[in-house]
């Protein structure tokens, strides 16, 4: 399925949000020059997790957080080997990116301009099957939580530049909600869904499904 939408957000948020941080506007500079795909990637996921902050009424402050947190997420990748010398070694190396991306942005870490945790932990799963670390919902941050269906979601769907159309949305929420509280955050799953016109996965619908807190009327709609 192809949903209608404006395929300039991404990118125009973006660029509005690093003309006023040019250390950001530096580092994703670094990373298109590394690997497009992983940017433009970079910038659909971070404008999805922005979406889910709005959702969940964060404030101005922590949604700038998790924007940022999400757009330098995969700058560790930078720093992953893509020699095709060792087949095993550029495997390896990418399952700790979350870890060289912590190390990198440590001091803007520090400075509270970015999650490390939410960094470090945005390919963990909740049932323990994620990396680097193999955490567990307990030890998971909100933020965390946020990239990592946000980040799914952006690698499930695709955007026609031409028409603006993001392909693929209704099979990329169902797919979430099939692994709902196993790999991810189920409230966050069904928040995403309000962000997309109210689009229930279809075994919501079948449910009668509820909001992402779980009562009818809570989750305010949210159009990308």
């Amino acid at each position: 399925m192809a949903t209608k939408r404006n395929a300039e957000p991404y990118s125009t948020v973006a660029a509005h949000f690093c003309k006023e941080n040019g250390q950001t506007y530096f580092l994703l500079k670094r990373l298109k020059a590394h690997d497009k795909f992983i940017y433009e990637q970079s910038l659909r996921s971070a404008y999805y997790s922005l979406l889910l902050a709005r959702g969940l009424g964060l404030s101005g402050k922590e949604q700038e957080v998790v924007y940022r947190s999400a757009l330098l997420a995969d700058i560790g990748k930078l720093q992953t080997s893509l020699g095709a010398d060792d087949a095993q070694e550029p495997r390896l190396s990418i399952l700790h990116h979350p870890v060289y991306s912590a190390e990198l942005l440590r001091p803007m870490s520090e400075q509270g301009l970015v999650d490390g945790d939410g960094i470090l932990h945005h390919h963990e799963n909740l049932d323990g099957t994620g990396y680097p670390f193999g955490a567990i919902w307990e030890d998971i941050s909100l933020t965390a939580r946020i990239l990592r269906v946000a980040d799914s979601f952006a690698a499930m769907t695709s955007v026609d530049r031409k028409t603006g159309s993001v392909a693929g949305v209704e099979e990329a929420l169902n797919e979430l909600y099939r692994w709902s509280d196993v790999l991810y955050d189920s409230d966050l799953v069904m928040l995403l869904c309000y962000c997309f016109d109210n689009l229930l996965p279809n075994k919501m619908k079948d449910k009668g499904g509820t909001d992402a807190a779980g009562e009818t009327g809570v989750v305010r709609k949210i159009t990308p």
